[in-house]
């Protein structure tokens, strides 16, 4: 794409010789050689290169120009098929012609590049025959894009020779020899492209000529120190070689002077090697000044072109030098970053490392690193070949990069000699999030100075964009760790064996302290991974509440444990009545979360691994397990299930810390539903039939606000001892004490629990509760209330059945749905039992609030 002809030279070779050179950098191909043939389907583009641009079908095009050039001649040119050719796409370069239109009868010689042996060969024309007279090697533009510099030569007595380089450049190698005089005689030289409708616009030809004339002076692209003393110079072209290998042309500015040797490639004589006396200082720049070397064409750089050059001696690696500092094991479905696999590494080291045969692998299958300086404070990209572009970094390596499992897979950095530098094992808990474990986010390294490298350092990025390939990670901190580790959970696996799971990863070179109380002799433990430890040698009571003493154990910053007391036990059997069902949020706020507050109402130990609750879809369905690991439930205590814990915690300000299992939970329906509590075995322990409206019938607005059980007794599905929990506690109190629970206690046969109630719901005395307690089984009920004037406000019950005992609860609402008059109220209360004897009992209470 050089082109410095003068006119008069033009001139000169058109009269004497019949010669042509065009390199297209004035921009056209009409003047100054004119060419001729189809030239609509051809231009010269913006990168000074004559391109095939034709209609999209399958077809022929060409051009061709004057010369009468065949004897002692050498033809150049530069050929650029974007696609691998074929018999349907491929290219004629016509050295001699006896007619301008090459798709016409003519007689001459020409180039053929592709077809199906993807070969550079030599045919002659003899009209419409042609016949190959060079047989090139097979092969040599199996690539796509195929790219060839193509060099032939002829004497006058038709001694012909053809040359390639398949890389473009002047490193020619001989395809053959031949003799063949049948033509001796020319009027023109062109390019013939036979193509498909998707390559009308793919052939791209440069440097053509009979010969093609360099008048550029060749270039210093490159200087690379390669040793202490020895220099490798890359110029933009093949060199003549007397002037490449003259020292005298090359200096160095450290002290040594003039070059001790410079010797040409002899692969690539674009490449000159020079060696010095005096050594260059390791990590220091130098200065290279280079003249009076000449091209091919004898074109000189006239005065001194200065390259810098910079001399580097790697140093040794050692392990967490090059730390895996962030990856993209997940891709699907892209957050914001290319949707291809990644790993970061880091140079955390003051050392300058060349990771050339470095290899990063996953177990099972691995890729070798290309060479790559990398200095301290550093970042690299490793990706699969091809896709480093997608990131626009500055610094990568392309490499057969290990397809990495989602979760539960190693990543393993070892130098070229095989030390291990840096490992990993990672699986989806380290995420710390289960939106982001489900793809399209990297997981980053939080402290890159950390002694240790497994969950509790890593966590997945917060970066919008899902990740910081070649940045600093989103999550990097140079806080160091100083919490002790915790214990995280724990299972009791029989009455003699105790595992214990940490928060994060433990030393195992320093010993646990166990106790527990009360005592049950020596405790035997051991480590079984780094979070955990195994205890055996125990004798567990059933349902007996044990204090467990664990102290001592430390992470790897060397944070130990202070004294830390868990209650376990060995649990019971679930039956009927242990455990009940005892909030319930089915109506929860825009974007908020169902839960459902179970109580252990035994004296027993409870297992809530045993425990599945369900909805109602024409039977019982969508059974979820509580639990998926072991959960212990000591009497008296509260759990809340629910699927969004940091919802509740925003949303209520009493809750029970550290009552809550986050967990997948059927759907309960916003305006009723059933709740059902079932054992391991289905058996049916408890259920609520809830409906909206049971909530205190003066509310307008029910979304989020929960029934509360009122009393731990009352059976299953009673609708009467169920009530709004209090505005005071924010509608709700999950795994804690309800705000409308009450402790009810019989009087004898028909009592009410307190004869003063304000049903405010405030939180305090809003429900009043009439206990039933027969020595009859079988009983019909009716209760209604009245006002102090006599008048029938409320009938509660009608017409009831109940057994023996029964509450029933009064909300102070009268039979036109509003709240009833301060003051005193009488409450009717007729039972007749089986027999049909007929008892009446009158309660009076004070309905209580504000004038």
């Amino acid at each position: 794409m050089r082109f410095y002809l003068t006119l008069l030279l033009f001139a000169v070779k058109s009269v004497l010789w019949g010669q042509f050179s065009d390199d297209f950098t004035d921009g056209d191909f009409s003047n100054s050689p004119t060419w001729s043939g189809q030239t609509a389907n051809f231009i010269v583009n913006g990168s000074n290169e004559l391109q095939l641009n034709a209609p999209a079908v399958a077809d022929t095009s060409y051009l061709s120009v004057p010369t009468t050039s065949i004897n002692n001649v050498t033809w150049d040119f530069y050929l650029r098929m974007e696609f691998n050719p074929s018999s349907t796409n491929l290219t004629r370069v016509y050295l001699v012609s006896d007619n301008a239109n090459l798709k016409a009868s003519l007689n001459g010689y020409f180039v053929l590049l592709g077809n199906t042996a993807d070969e550079v060969s030599l045919y002659r024309q003899d009209g419409l025959t042609v016949t190959e007279i060079i047989d090139g090697l097979d092969g040599v533009l199996n690539s796509d894009p195929a790219v060839c510099r193509v060099q032939v030569t002829r004497d006058a007595i038709g001694n012909w020779e053809l040359f390639t380089d398949s890389t473009g450049g002047y490193a020619f190698t001989s395809e053959g020899t031949t003799l063949d005089a049948t033509h001796t005689s020319s009027v023109a030289f062109g390019v013939f492209c036979k193509y498909t409708s998707s390559r009308s616009t793919s052939f791209f030809f440069d440097n053509l000529g009979d010969p093609y004339i360099d008048a550029v002076i060749p270039a210093v692209d490159t200087a690379l120190a390669v040793s202490a003393t020895g220099i490798d110079v890359y110029f933009s072209e093949a060199l003549n070689q007397a002037t490449a290998e003259t020292i005298g042309n090359y200096s160095l500015n450290n002290g040594s002077g003039t070059a001790l040797t410079a010797v040409l490639d002899g692969v690539d004589p674009s490449i000159v090697h020079l060696t010095f006396s005096v050594a260059m200082v390791n990590g220091s720049s130098h200065v290279l000044s280079v003249s009076n070397v000449q091209d091919l064409a004898g074109n000189p750089i006239s005065s001194p072109t200065d390259k810098d050059v910079f001399y580097l001696l790697p140093d040794t690696p050692q392990a967490n030098d090059v730390i895996i500092n962030e990856f993209l094991a997940d891709p699907t479905p892209a957050v914001g970053l290319p949707e291809v696999e990644y790993v970061e590494l880091y140079n955390r080291s003051n050392k300058i490392l060349d990771l050339n045969n470095w290899t990063i692998s996953d177990g099972s299958t691995t890729g070798t690193l290309s060479a790559m300086i990398l200095y301290p404070g550093e970042f690299v990209l490793i990706t699969n070949t091809g896709d480093a572009a997608q990131f626009f970094v500055s610094k990568f390596i392309e490499t057969a990069l290990p397809s990495l499992n989602n979760s539960g897979d190693a990543i393993v950095l070892k130098d070229d000699l095989g030390v291990l530098i840096d490992s990993i094992f990672y699986d989806l808990t380290w995420y710390q999030n289960s939106v982001k474990d489900d793809g399209g986010w990297s997981l980053e390294r939080k402290h890159n100075d950390a002694p240790c490298s497994d969950a509790s350092n890593w966590s997945a990025s917060i970066d919008l964009s899902g990740g910081t390939p070649y940045l600093l990670n989103s999550i990097n901190t140079t806080v160091n760790d100083v919490t002790p580790p915790a214990i995280l959970n724990f299972t009791v696996n029989s009455n003699a064996n105790i595992t214990i799971n940490f928060s994060e990863t433990l030393d195992t070179n320093v010993a646990a302290l166990l106790s527990i109380s009360p005592s049950i002799g020596s405790l035997n433990w051991n480590y079984t991974s780094l979070n955990s430890l195994n205890i055996d040698a125990v004798s567990l009571v059933l349902n007996q509440v044990y204090l467990l003493s664990v102290s001592g154990s430390s992470d790897c910053w060397g944070n130990a444990m202070g004294n830390q007391i868990i209650q376990i036990g060995l649990a019971d059997s679930i039956e009927v009545g242990d455990i009940i069902l005892n909030e319930i949020m089915f109506n929860p706020l825009t974007n908020g979360s169902d839960y459902v507050e179970l109580y252990n109402n035994s004296n027993k130990i409870l297992d809530l691994q045993e425990l599945y609750l369900a909805n109602w879809a024409d039977s019982i369905a969508n059974i979820k397990s509580i639990a998926n690991i072991e959960y212990l439930l000591l009497p008296g205590e509260y759990v809340l299930i629910t699927e969004d814990t940091n919802d509740i915690l925003n949303d209520f300000s009493i809750y029970g810390l550290g009552t809550f299992i986050e967990t997948d939970i059927p759907t309960y329906p916003d305006d009723s539903g059933t709740v059902y509590l079932l054992s391991k075995d289905l058996i049916l322990l408890d259920f609520f039939h809830y409906d909206k409206a049971f909530h205190f019938a003066l509310l307008s607005d029910l979304n989020g606000k929960s029934l509360e059980r009122i009393s731990f007794e009352g059976g299953m599905n009673n609708p009467d001892n169920w009530h709004t929990a209090a505005e005071t506690v924010e509608w709700g109190t999950p795994g804690y004490l309800n705000s409308q629970f009450s402790n009810l206690q019989s009087n004898g046969t028909v009592s009410v629990d307190t004869k003063i109630f304000s049903p405010d719901n405030d939180g305090y005395q809003d429900v009043l509760s009439i206990v039933i307690d027969l020595l009859t089984t079988d009983n019909i009920l009716d209760i209604e209330i009245f006002d102090n004037r006599g008048r029938l406000i409320r009938e509660l019950k009608d017409n009831y059945f109940i057994s023996n005992q029964a509450t029933i609860t009064w909300d102070g609402i009268n039979d036109d749905g509003e709240k009833a008059s301060i003051g005193t109220h009488v409450i009717l209360v007729s039972i007749v039992d089986a027999e049909g004897n007929q008892t009446q009992y009158k309660l009076v209470v004070v309905l209580a609030g504000n004038f």
